[in-house]
């Protein structure tokens, strides 16, 4: 099902895209500074139409794969359809862990929890180490032990990410610097929880594939606030983790076979 696969993966980084330009056409316009609300109104509402646009659409596109079936073993769901993505797979670590490395040396002169920030950092790393894990270990079918492991460690980086969103949106009286990038950590925790399945025998592919689709938008959407090279590299390497997640399990779809009596 590589052709579904790059389907899926396709829109997504299009549509992400699309956010992007407009996440930035909106934050040249920002006017109020307690409301933080574009001097332009139709850039909002073109923002939350697309992010709306785009969760009917996976949902829809979620009901058309249905007609596949989705293994639940994580050796087959990850199974790499060529080594060259082996290697891409552990890309996205690398990165989450410079980036965790940059923000604990430097939270950045702007962060008001300086400590908090350090220790999103250091979770980051533990979450780039449990990422890697799962790139290693996944695909293999002796290997779903490890990669729980793994799976656990990459939860705690998003909810340690999502805790130090929501401390900063605290204090931050301009809501557009802060929603989307509230919503994308809440996906990219939704996505961890929902892929973690796989390892506890619990799988859920179509709410997998949509929160990991749905996360690497709202990431990319939010990389372009000025949260500092580091926040900013982390939300890039957690975009294409969940878009490598996304990619494999489509791929290692497969054709239902036909019903007795269905092909006569």
């Amino acid at each position: 099902m590589r052709t579904e696969a790059f389907k899926l993966t396709s829109f997504t980084v299009v549509i992400s895209a699309v956010g992007f330009l407009l996440r930035w056409l909106q934050d040249m316009r920002i006017a109020d500074q307690e409301t933080g609300l574009a001097a332009n109104a139709p850039i909002s509402w073109l923002v939350c139409l697309l992010m709306l646009a785009t969760a009917g659409i996976l949902a829809g596109y979620m009901v058309y794969l249905r007609r596949f079936d989705a293994s639940a073993e994580p050796d087959k769901a990850l199974a790499a359809g060529s080594p060259f993505f082996g290697i891409i797979t552990v890309i996205p670590p690398l990165l989450l862990a410079v980036a965790g490395a940059m923000l604990l040396i430097d939270p950045g002169e702007d962060a008001m929890w300086p400590g908090l920030h350090r220790l999103c950092g250091g979770a980051a790393i533990l979450g780039a180490f449990g990422a890697g894990l799962i790139a290693v270990n996944g695909p293999k079918a002796d290997g779903a032990g490890r990669a729980r492991k793994g799976a656990l460690a990459y939860m705690l980086f998003a909810v340690i990410w999502l805790i130090t969103g929501y401390r900063d949106a605290a204090t931050d009286p301009q809501v557009w610097r802060f929603v989307v990038e509230i919503f994308a950590q809440c996906v990219v925790l939704l996505a961890a929880y929902y892929f973690s399945g796989y390892f506890f025998r619990s799988a859920h592919p179509w709410w997998t594939l949509f929160t990991c689709c749905m996360g690497t938008e709202l990431c990319i959407m939010s990389a372009i606030d000025d949260n500092g090279i580091g926040m900013s590299m982390m939300y890039a390497a957690t975009a294409l983790q969940l878009l490598l997640w996304a990619f494999s399990i489509t791929e290692n779809l497969k054709t239902k076979p036909l019903e007795m009596g269905q092909d006569q």
